[in-house]
C-alpha cells in the first residue's frame, strides 16, 4: 500500500513539474513573442519617424525668407540621431530611437534616411519630446543653401544685437529667451550663449566669426553662426564641407553662365572670378581663413558692380 501511495505521489508531482516547466516554457515563447513582435512594429515605426523628419522640414526651409520655424512633437521621449557625411554633396542620416521601458535606456534605432538635399544641424545625438526646427539662408556670397538647425534644448541668449534678438523674438521660438543678463533667465536647465564677453558663467561665447564652446573654437559666416551654436563640432564641420563642396558647383555653374551672356551681348567679367573661386572652394574644410572670406566679400562686390549680375 506504501509503494502505490509513493507511486502516486511520485506520479503526482511529475505531472505538477511537467505543467509547471511547459507552462513556464508556454509563457516565455508568448512573452518573447510579443516582444519580438512589439520590436518590429516599433523598429518600423521609428523608421517610418526618421523620414518623416525629411518631409517635414520640407516646408522649413527659408526659401525666399529670412527664416522659417516650426515644431516636431513625439509622443514619447525620442532620440534623434544625425550622422553626416562630408565626400562631395554628402548627406545627413537621420533615425530615429524610443525610449525602453525595460534594460537599455533607449531602443535601438529604426533604419536610417538618407538626406542628400538638406544641411541639417544637431548634435549627433538628441533627445526630448518637442524638437523646434528653424531654418536660415546661407549666402557665400550667393545663395548656397537653406541651414536648418534642430533644437531639443532651452537656450539663453546674452547681450545678442538687436537684429539677432528681434529675429529670434518675431519667430517665437519658445525654448530661446533673449536676456541681457544670466540672472534673468528662466528657462529650465538653459544652456547660456554669450555674445562678446559677458562674465565667465556662460556656456559658449559668440564672438566675431567664430563661437567658443567645449573649449574649441568653432568658425562661422553669416547664419553659420547659429550652426555652430546648435550643434555638434563634427556635425558642424561636416556640413560645410559639404557646403562649400556644393558653393563650388554653384560657381562653375555661374561661370557658364556668365560666358553665355558674354556671348549674348551682356558683358561681364565675372566668368574668370567664378572660376578661382570655384577652385578655392575645392579643398575648404574650415572657415578659419580670412583670406577666403575677404576673397568671397570681394566677389560679392564684383557682382554688385556689374551692369548684367550672375546673381541678385
Amino acid at each position: 500500500m506504501n509503494s502505490k501511495m509513493i507511486n502516486k505521489n511520485g506520479q503526482f508531482n511529475f505531472v505538477w513539474l511537467f505543467a509547471i516547466v511547459a507552462g513556464g516554457a508556454i509563457l516565455f515563447l508568448a512573452i518573447f513573442g510579443a516582444m519580438k513582435t512589439g520590436d518590429t512594429a516599433r523598429l518600423q515605426s521609428d523608421t517610418e519617424a526618421g523620414k518623416s523628419i525629411s518631409i517635414i522640414t520640407d516646408p522649413l526651409q527659408a526659401g525666399f525668407s529670412e527664416a522659417s520655424f516650426g515644431r516636431i512633437s513625439f509622443r514619447q521621449d525620442t532620440r534623434i540621431n544625425n550622422i553626416c557625411f562630408s565626400e562631395e554633396f554628402g548627406k545627413n542620416e537621420i533615425s530615429v530611437a524610443t525610449r525602453s521601458e525595460i534594460g537599455e535606456e533607449w531602443n535601438l534605432a529604426g533604419a536610417a534616411t538618407s538626406v542628400h538635399n538638406k544641411y541639417i544641424f544637431s548634435s549627433e545625438k538628441t533627445s526630448g519630446k518637442d524638437f523646434y526646427v528653424f531654418s536660415k539662408p546661407f549666402s557665400f556670397p550667393y545663395k548656397v543653401a537653406d541651414l536648418i538647425f534642430l533644437i531639443p534644448d532651452n537656450y539663453c541668449f546674452i547681450g545678442a544685437s538687436p537684429e539677432i534678438s528681434d529675429e529670434i523674438i518675431g519667430l517665437n521660438i519658445p525654448n530661446i529667451e533673449i536676456e541681457t543678463d544670466i540672472d534673468n533667465c528662466t528657462l529650465l536647465d538653459s544652456i547660456v550663449v554669450c555674445f562678446g564677453d559677458n562674465g565667465g558663467d556662460c556656456d559658449m561665447g559668440v564672438y566675431a566669426e567664430r563661437v567658443e564652446k567645449d573649449g574649441e573654437d568653432i568658425y562661422y559666416v553669416g547664419n553659420l553662426m547659429y550652426a555652430a551654436i546648435f550643434s555638434d563640432k563634427s556635425v558642424y564641420d561636416c556640413n560645410v564641407k559639404r557646403l562649400m563642396y556644393r558653393a563650388s558647383k554653384l560657381a562653375e555653374e555661374f561661370s557658364e553662365k556668365a560666358d553665355l551672356m558674354n556671348a549674348r551681348g551682356c558683358s561681364t567679367s565675372m566668368g574668370v572670378h567664378l572660376t578661382s573661386w570655384s577652385d578655392r572652394l575645392t579643398d575648404i574644410e574650415y572657415l578659419d581663413d580670412s583670406s577666403l572670406i575677404s576673397m568671397m566679400e570681394e566677389l560679392g562686390d564684383r557682382n554688385d558692380g556689374e551692369s548684367c549680375e550672375i546673381w541678385k
